[in-house]
């Protein structure tokens, strides 16, 4: 009996199929060439669809792969053939929902490129591991953002021993409390 859902990978791919974000939980593509591999095959294999108003869901490779295209991102949730649909579906819908949010509903690849810090912190807040942690998108732009500002200084905006002065400080308070 499986403990509790996992996820393999979740991508972030723009519209030519280049990466924008990518977070592998797996060494089921243990090079970067086999990663590179599949999500060229992923990307492939969904762009001829419509999945601009809902969610799509695909089997590749034995993998369950349900996606969603805005604009010029193509976000894809990655789980194993074994998994219950929904249950990566409402990853899938988490991450869209919470981008949207991180982004200010100005969802395009100029926009995740400037902001790449918050989608990648949105990734870690979601899943750990493979192990989904949140899937709701308002818990998990906050938690985000709260963890991002410093004042009112983003990640993104500060000097190397700002964000080393920043990481050692709460460091420092994580282990104090």
């Amino acid at each position: 009996m499986e403990s509790c859902p996992s996820i393999k990978n979740i991508l972030l791919l723009d519209s030519e199929g280049k990466r924008v974000a990518v977070k592998y939980y797996t060494d089921e593509w243990p090079t970067l060439a086999a990663k590179l591999a599949f999500e060229k095959s992923v990307f492939t294999k969904t762009l001829k669809t419509n999945s601009r108003t809902e969610a799509e869901i695909t089997i590749l490779d034995g993998y369950i792969v349900i996606y969603k295209v805005i604009q010029d991102l193509h976000f894809f949730v990655t789980g194993g053939d074994d998994e219950n649909e929904l249950i990566i579906a409402t990853v899938l819908q988490g991450f869209f929902d919470a981008v949207g949010l991180l982004l200010r509903n100005n969802v395009d690849k100029m926009s995740a490129l400037e902001n790449l810090d918050l989608i990648l912190l949105c990734l870690d807040e979601i899943v750990d591991g493979g192990i989904i942690l949140e899937t709701e998108a308002s818990v998990i732009a906050s938690k985000v953002t709260a963890n991002s500002l410093d004042g009112s200084t983003s990640l993104s905006e500060q000097t190397i021993s700002q964000a080393l002065a920043t990481a050692r400080e709460h460091l420092a308070r994580s282990l104090l409390s």
